[in-house]
């Protein structure tokens, strides 16, 4: 009997708060419908560069064979490889398909062609996903085509960018630094105003003369001189102990990691101030990291996601902090390469703060 009035007890308590309640009966509903809206429906292509030195009807039609039967988006027609591969570099497209001059002679003769495919390394799994999807195309290409024009032969040449080779822990490292630095710190800062308030020290702490931005801002700097610290100790480890190479700065990637870091602990704040208890902060932490781990890029591409969703991912403090990360990390860039990921985050811990600030009401419900 006691068990059982402690259960009713326990429901009770549940029912009487709805902000949990509804958190813990829709969450499992509403991630289904966000990855569903991601990755269920029809996805995105991956952006190539061709550069067809052939021109020639022939030609064309490989490029049809990759468009149709390798999912790709040819996003420039360049007329050098060195343009493609430079395309590669700057992370304007995946891959750079180079048709050699002579390619249609060799296909009209039945004789053995190549077919040049540069990779960028730097994103392991979509160079394997192009590598792949290429070799489907020129066998779809070499069966309609032979039908026509007899037995003939394409050899697919790999070459890579950024490589030739990125281990396997860094080109998960950036993952693991985007779940470290995004939802352990805002996990962790969005209990800490409404621990205050079940406490009870929050009553104390509004009769002194202080402004809400005094609260925020000292929550904010208090908790980033402690993740900050934790921060550069796993870069530092990561690099000496574990291997990982940084093609780029040392000091840019610190500087994007702290810029996460700042961003989560903002938001982090919003959502304690907009929280009535810790249970419900800790849920919606949960709840807001979801998008980011389906949405920013860490199982696929965003360009292979649905358009909707893609949208959705430019608003996600994760989705620039990957995309600067990896680029420094494994591409060599500088802070001045990522600009616009630098310039995103910036402006998203700016909102997240200033609006924790104003939504903080000083006073007790």
């Amino acid at each position: 009997m006691a068990l059982l009035a402690l259960v009713i007890k326990d429901i009770k308590q549940l029912l009487r708060d709805p902000k949990t309640l509804v958190m813990v009966l829709l969450m499992p509903i509403l991630v289904m419908a966000m990855f569903v809206a991601g990755y269920g429906g029809k996805g995105g292509s991956v952006s190539i560069v061709v550069v067809d030195l052939d021109r020639s009807p022939v030609s064309w039609q490989l490029i049809d064979a990759l468009r149709s039967h390798g999912n790709f988006k040819v996003r420039y027609f360049v007329s050098t490889p060195e343009a493609g591969e430079t395309l590669v570099r700057r992370g304007k497209a995946y891959a750079a398909v180079i048709i050699p001059k002579g390619f249609s002679e060799s296909v009209l003769a039945g004789k053995p062609t190549h077919l040049e495919l540069v990779l960028d390394s730097s994103y392991a799994s979509v160079s394997e996903l192009v590598w792949e999807a290429a070799i489907v195309a020129v066998q779809a290409f070499q069966r309609s085509v032979s039908e026509r024009y007899g037995t003939f032969a394409v050899n697919v040449i790999r070459r890579t960018v950024y490589g030739p080779k990125v281990t396997r822990v860094e080109n998960f490292f950036a993952v693991v630094m985007g779940i470290l630095l995004h939802l352990v710190p805002m996990s962790l800062i969005a209990v800490s105003i409404s621990r205050e308030r079940e406490r009870k020290t929050f009553e104390q702490l509004i009769m002194t003369p202080i402004r809400s931005s005094d609260i925020v801002l000292s929550k904010l700097i208090a908790y980033a001189a402690v993740t900050l610290a934790d921060m550069l100790v796993t870069l530092a480890v990561s690099v000496a102990v574990f291997g990982v190479r940084v093609r780029g700065s040392f000091a840019d990637l610190v500087v994007v990691s702290s810029l996460l870091l700042l961003c989560s602990l903002s938001l982090g704040l919003l959502i304690s101030v907009i929280s009535r208890n810790q249970l419900q902060a800790y849920q919606t932490a949960i709840f807001v990291f979801i998008p980011s781990l389906l949405f920013s890029g860490f199982f696929t591409p965003v360009d292979l996601l649905s358009p909707q969703v893609q949208m959705i991912s430019r608003l996600l403090p994760l989705y620039y902090f990957l995309r600067a990360f990896r680029s420094i990390l494994l591409r060599g860039w500088s802070l001045e390469d990522n600009t616009s990921e630098v310039m995103a985050l910036g402006l998203e811990t700016l909102l997240f703060l200033v609006l924790a600030i104003k939504l903080l009401k000083l006073r007790v419900d």
